[in-house]
């Protein structure tokens, strides 16, 4: 597959058939979906409930069309980051994880931003003036097209063919949040309101359940399958997403907190952060608002690690 794909920034490869692309995504565990040509979703009846068996892949997707993959559960988490409006591409490399898996299609490149993100919802964040789209998150209930489709403005989408990173799901959401909220500044409005308090809530009887050396424990499970910061791929905003993640998601207490990013997760990084750095960094997670219940995360399962 890696010698039969196209890219955009090399637009002479060649590119695999849509049912060649077809087996491969299935091989890697997403649910691929017929999609006509000049179209950019499904027209199934209850496509997303769609399930094709390989030996049906021939039938479904010989010949013309294009292609797209369910997100979310059917596909194992696969979630699709969709930069909808050239500041959103412009930021994103600051502000979400890394991953390898980004593509984009001719006149569009890096616009579609590909992690594991189990349980993420779909979420359209746009511009509340205009109600155009700044950024989507695409999970459940959506597909996305992929190559070797045709765009109905005549442009090739890439091939989905990096393994995306896995990432916990609220790292993700409040990294898109970010974005969404910076390009709304960048347009010269405030910035929109913080999301209100869910319901839902840890209280304070659940809390005292768990002893110290019980959060602390897992904490530490938590944070390992947290990817590591690198310089240049959103380090900063990772590093303040696990700080939160230990102030907020564990109630842990701010020295702690340090305590833990410098000997359990700075050794990571790349390059690791200053003393003085990661003090910001657990400064800004104390004080800036969040809106998840305080120890909330002592009831999620870690995540599962990370992949290249």
């Amino acid at each position: 597959m890696t010698q039969n794909t196209s890219t955009v920034s090399n637009p002479d490869r060649e590119r695999p058939t849509r049912l060649e692309a077809a087996r491969f995504y299935h091989s890697r565990g997403y649910v691929p979906v017929p999609i006509p040509l000049g179209r950019k979703g499904p027209r199934l009846d209850d496509w997303s409930k769609f399930r094709p068996h390989p030996d049906d892949f021939e039938s479904l997707f010989g010949g013309t069309g294009n292609i797209g993959l369910l997100m979310g559960e059917p596909s194992g988490g696969l979630v699709d980051v969709d930069l909808d409006c050239p500041e959103a591409v412009e930021l994103a490399p600051e502000f979400l994880p890394h991953t390898g898996a980004v593509i984009g299609r001719t006149g569009s490149p890096r616009s579609h931003y590909f992690y594991i993100a189990e349980g993420l919802q779909t979420k359209p964040f746009r511009d509340p003036h205009t109600r155009k789209m700044i950024i989507e998150i695409r999970s459940t209930n959506v597909a996305s097209t992929v190559g070797p489709s045709l765009h109905p403005s005549g442009g090739h989408y890439e091939v989905l063919e990096a393994r995306p990173t896995i990432v916990p799901a609220f790292i993700l959401r409040d990294a898109v949040e970010r974005i969404w909220k910076a390009v709304y500044t960048m347009r010269g409005h405030f910035p929109p309101p913080p999301r209100p308090i869910r319901a839902t809530h840890v209280s304070d009887g659940e809390l005292d359940a768990y002893s110290a050396a019980e959060r602390f424990e897992r904490a530490i499970s938590y944070l390992a399958g947290i990817p590591a910061a690198v310089a240049g791929q959103g380090g900063h905003n990772q590093t303040f997403a696990a700080a939160t993640a230990l102030v907020h998601g564990f109630a842990l207490p701010p020295d702690l907190v340090f305590q833990i990013l410098r000997d359990q997760y700075n050794p990571r990084c790349q390059p690791p952060w200053s003393d003085t750095e990661l003090t910001h960094k657990v400064n800004q997670a104390v004080s800036v608002p969040h809106d998840m219940p305080r120890g909330w995360l002592l009831k999620a399962r870690p995540p599962r690690g990370t992949t290249g």
